[in-house]
C-alpha cells in the first residue's frame, strides 16, 4: 500500500468515525425529545399542569386531538382555548421582559424585530408561491 492509499484509508476511517458520532448525537437528541414529550404527557395526566391539560392529555391519548391541534387552534374545545389563553399571557410577559432588557442594554425592541422578520418571510413566501404558480400551467398542472 502506498502513501496515497494509506491517507485515503485513514480519511475514510475518520469520516466513518465522525459519521458514527453524528448518528449517536442524533439518537441522543431524539431520545431526549421523546423523554421530554413523555415527561410532559405524564405530568399532564397527573394534573400537574392543571385541569385543562389533564383533560386535553386524556383526549390526546384517545387520539381525539393532538398538542399541535391545541396550539394551532384546530382544537376548539374550552380546555384548548384556556391553554392558548394562558400561553398568550406567558408570551406577553416574556415579550415585556425581553423589551425591558433590550431597553436597559440600549438594544432595539426584539419583539418589533421579530415582527419585521416575520413579515419579511411571509412576503418572501408569497413571492415564491407566485413565481411557482407562474411556472406551472394551471390547466395541466405541468411546467410550461
Amino acid at each position: 500500500m502506498n502513501l496515497d492509499d494509506d491517507l485515503f484509508a485513514q480519511t475514510r476511517d475518520r469520516l466513518a468515525f465522525i459519521d458514527s458520532l453524528v448518528q449517536q448525537a442524533r439518537a441522543l437528541d431524539d431520545d431526549e425529545e421523546l423523554d421530554a414529550d413523555e415527561a410532559f404527557s405524564r405530568r399532564a395526566r397527573a394534573g400537574e399542569l392543571g385541569r385543562d391539560w389533564q383533560v386535553l392529555q386524556g383526549r390526546i391519548d384517545l387520539g381525539e386531538t393532538s398538542r399541535s391541534a391545541v396550539f394551532d387552534g384546530s382544537d376548539d374545545s374550552v380546555e384548548a382555548e384556556n391553554v392558548r389563553a394562558v400561553a398568550r399571557e406567558g408570551v406577553g410577559v416574556f415579550a415585556d421582559d425581553a423589551r425591558a432588557i433590550a431597553e436597559e442594554e440600549g438594544e432595539p425592541d426584539p419583539v418589533a424585530e421579530l415582527q419585521r422578520e416575520r413579515e419579511r418571510l411571509l412576503a418572501r413566501g408569497a413571492a415564491l408561491r407566485a413565481r411557482l404558480s407562474d411556472l406551472i400551467d394551471p390547466s395541466e398542472g405541468m411546467p410550461r
